[in-house]
């Protein structure tokens, strides 16, 4: 056996369709978000695109519990684009007020969507953090600015602990339903040492079950331990060898199905995910008499899933399979 089959504890609390679920923290919280997209979810994630660090992802949703819009002074101009300190290089514009407008609207969408969500599921990458010295304050992205503006510090699990405890309490007031997966990044930042990344790590897990452990409302899934100690060998990383590649991260997905899923979940899941395939499929001759019967019976599959489960939408592709068909 090349792996350890390690199975987490199933979870009393299962996430549905019917359910709003939220996202927030590093690329590879994007990849499990991405696959619950795929398949129908109601997700929403990052706004203000991937964040590393404990504390931009505690100040992140603070900005959007209060919707209190980012500080003029995070934001800056480089080679006629401006950018934001506290967002994603993936955020940016021609035009300062135009990025301020995204920001602000993401804000805002968060906000509201904080008021409703059932879950909030928060991965920490690095606790390792990067100050603007100018400020003092934390950033989210140096946005390869020269380093010297910068200072870098591991902050510490009191720090993480502190903050989360008064975060979860007032996400509580204003969103009583709200249910917390603490989770810790299996991707390795090697650009800060491999020595460092593991103390980095190790801060982040114990924090993360520091917090569990006093809130009922909170709870751990161990996407680190899925792939470092289950599957624990470098064929389930990309070549850079720091990031996981499509299988591990598959194989950590269908790890958090069996954790938060029950049988009518999957068993949508499952039939979502015959009619991605055959959606994705692309016939060498579309005119065919078997293509046509093939479209035809894909529309049959997509209406009876609707009717059954009203709440899914498969308009796109009920559009795709009709046509012709």
């Amino acid at each position: 056996m090349f792996h350890l089959n390690f199975n987490p504890p199933l979870s009393i609390e299962k996430i549905n369709y019917q359910q709003d679920v939220l996202f927030i923290g590093s690329c590879f919280s994007e990849h499990i978000s991405d696959k619950l997209i795929d398949l129908k979810f109601s997700i929403e994630s990052n706004p203000f695109g991937i964040v590393f660090n404990p504390k931009s992802i505690y100040s992140t949703l603070l900005h959007c519990l209060h919707n209190i819009e980012v500080d003029d002074l995070r934001y800056f101009e480089r080679d006629a684009n401006w950018f934001c300190l506290d967002a994603h290089s993936s955020f940016y514009a021609s035009e300062k007020n135009e990025l301020q407008r995204v920001l602000k609207n993401n804000l805002f969408h968060w906000h509201q969507k904080l008021k409703s969500a059932d879950w909030l599921i928060i991965t920490f990458g690095s606790a390792y953090v990067y100050e603007f010295i100018q400020t003092n304050e934390v950033v989210s992205n140096c946005h390869k600015l020269p380093s010297h503006l910068f200072s870098k510090k591991l902050i510490t699990s009191q720090d993480i602990v502190s903050d989360y405890n008064l975060l979860i309490e007032k996400l509580q007031l204003f969103n009583p339903n709200l249910k917390f997966i603490f989770t810790v990044s299996p991707v390795k930042h090697l650009r800060d040492g491999l020595i460092e990344n593991n103390l980095s790590k190790a801060v982040l897990i114990q924090s993360a079950h520091e917090i569990i452990s006093k809130h009922l409302n909170c709870f751990y899934f161990p996407a680190y331990e899925l792939v470092l100690d289950d599957l624990r060998d470098y064929r389930f990383y990309q070549s850079d060898m720091a990031h996981p590649n499509s299988q591990a991260v598959n194989y950590v997905f269908h790890k958090f199905m069996d954790v938060y899923f029950n049988e009518e979940t999957k068993n949508i899941t499952k039939q979502i995910s015959e009619i991605n395939l055959a959606f994705n499929h692309r016939a060498f001759n579309t005119k065919s008499p078997s293509h046509k019967a093939f479209k035809q019976n894909m529309v049959l599959k997509c209406k009876n899933l609707v009717s059954q489960f009203p709440f899914l939408n498969l308009t796109k592709e009920l559009n795709y399979f009709e046509l012709e068909a």
